[in-house]
């Protein structure tokens, strides 16, 4: 008997225009992202009434099914449909014939390399908290040799990041993620560490050729572009040189050509890039915190919404954050989560419909015990419109409150209860009172906005614009 996954995967895959139409399928932490080719084939609204979907991103570029906490399964379940229903191969995404979206095609890529890598991001986060939290209550000393290993077990992700990355980008562009590895390895040995002085820029020789060496643990870009030329080098060779020289002739060759490459080129134009970026990170911080925290708590719902908070995810929170060991982003951004939360908590309140009330719980469990919104987002946000307009401004409420106290994140984590302890530190309190904030904010925006859709049941409680 075919179980629940099982079931909702092939209803996705008929109601998508069957195995033919799809050229493949990734997913983030909460989303099925299938790239399709006749996007008319596909029937969204079909796809939005299934139970276990949460929600649709639907645009001309493309399409995007909320699953939630258990997309994984799906994923699999989906894989699993697509072969047995069809023998057709894996196809390039450039074959499909179709308009380009540079933006989509970025966040679509940032979103297959760093998938993999949440819930190791996540769960250092939460160790490093709580490893903070046991040194502010005076539980663990920080000159103890405890506490070392605990922070080098919950930060070795981010020093040895290149290699996760090119292993990750190894398994997106389809190449070898031994050789990735060490390619990117070569970077962060202690010999080429040893080449950097002070704060690194300082030129040294290769082959008499002078190039610049930085510092290359915690970054991405690097990893990232090296991987994707790797890929191009050893698929060029695969189909020019005879099977039985595969195995020596091309490790050969990408490991004398790339790790140079990385080092004299990608590197340093990655490195350049991520000093621009946390430049521009660091003004927009400078401003005004109070309004800075209020714009992006303010707006992040928006940026979930259309799928692409992965961009500032990657290329501003994460590398902050392995840069620094903090970032205040994070801390703004988990107010949208709520922000939704008091909203959806309101509709709960109001809602006769017991559907609804049931719907609503599940969303509020889901941002409080996991930190995904999205089933929030577009099961009451975007089907109702006010709750997301009142989840929006209480999280910007919040987020004003943690910017006047320069609240930061420790740690890559979705703002939820089970990750407060990332957020350890002397600014705890502010980032526990903020998410408070937002929520209370969500709740009561909603109360007073009301909900005009039918279907919300909502009972009469005010007479300032709210429902009878």
């Amino acid at each position: 008997m075919m179980g629940k996954t099982e079931a909702l995967a092939k209803q996705l895959l008929d109601l998508m225009g069957g195995a033919d139409n799809v050229v493949s399928v990734t997913h983030c932490a909460t989303r099925l992202r299938p790239q399709l080719r006749d996007h008319a084939l596909v029937d969204a609204k079909q796809i939005e009434a299934l139970e276990g979907v949460t929600g649709v991103v639907d645009k001309e570029s493309g399409i995007q099914v909320v699953i939630g906490t258990t997309v994984g399964e799906v994923y699999e379940a989906f894989l699993k449909e697509l072969g047995t229903e069809s023998d057709v191969k894996e196809h390039p995404i450039e074959e499909v014939k179709k308009e380009r979206h540079l933006l989509n095609d970025f966040v679509a890529l940032v979103v297959s390399i760093f998938s993999p890598l949440l819930p190791l991001l996540a769960g250092s986060g939460l160790l490093r908290g709580f490893t903070i939290l046991a040194n502010e209550l005076g539980w663990l000393s920080t000159e103890s040799t405890t506490n070392l290993v605990l922070t080098l077990a919950a930060t070795s992700v981010f020093y040895f990041l290149p290699l996760l990355v090119a292993v990750t980008s190894a398994n997106r562009f389809k190449t070898s993620p031994f050789i990735a590895m060490a390619v990117m390895g070569a970077l962060i040995m202690p010999g080429f560490i040893e080449l950097i002085q002070g704060d690194g820029g300082n030129m040294v020789s290769f082959l008499g050729i002078s190039i610049p060496v930085f510092n290359y643990t915690s970054q991405v870009i690097p990893a990232i572009l090296t991987i994707w030329l790797q890929s191009k080098m050893e698929h060029f060779m695969k189909a020019k040189l005879p099977n039985s020289l595969h195995m020596i002739i091309i490790p050969t060759v990408l490991l004398l050509v790339l790790v140079p490459i990385a080092a004299g080129i990608f590197g340093p134009i990655g490195n350049y890039l991520s000093i621009g970026i946390a430049n521009v990170v660091g003004w927009l911080a400078s401003i005004n915190q109070i309004v800075t925290g209020a714009v992006i708590g303010g707006i992040w719902n928006i940026l979930i919404m259309f799928g692409v908070h992965w961009a500032p995810n990657t290329m501003v929170i994460i590398p902050e954050i392995a840069r620094t060991g903090s970032s205040p982003f994070i801390a703004y951004g988990a107010n949208a989560n709520f922000g939704m939360a008091g909203a959806a908590f309101a509709i709960f309140l109001r809602s006769r419909n017991q559907k609804l009330k049931n719907f609503s719980l599940t969303a509020i469990t889901s941002v409080l015990l996991s930190g995904i919104v999205e089933p929030a987002i577009y099961g009451l946000g975007v089907k109702f419109k006010t709750p997301l307009i009142a989840g929006c401004l209480g999280a910007a409420l919040g987020g004003a409150f943690m910017g006047a106290f320069n609240v930061i994140g420790n740690a890559f984590v979705f703002g939820g209860l089970t990750t407060i302890p990332a957020f350890a530190g002397p600014t705890l309190w502010a980032y526990i009172v903020g998410l408070i904030i937002s929520f209370v904010g969500g709740l009561i925006l909603t109360l007073i906005l009301g909900v005009k859709d039918p279907e919300a049941e909502m009972s009469a409680i005010n007479k300032m614009g709210g429902n009878k």
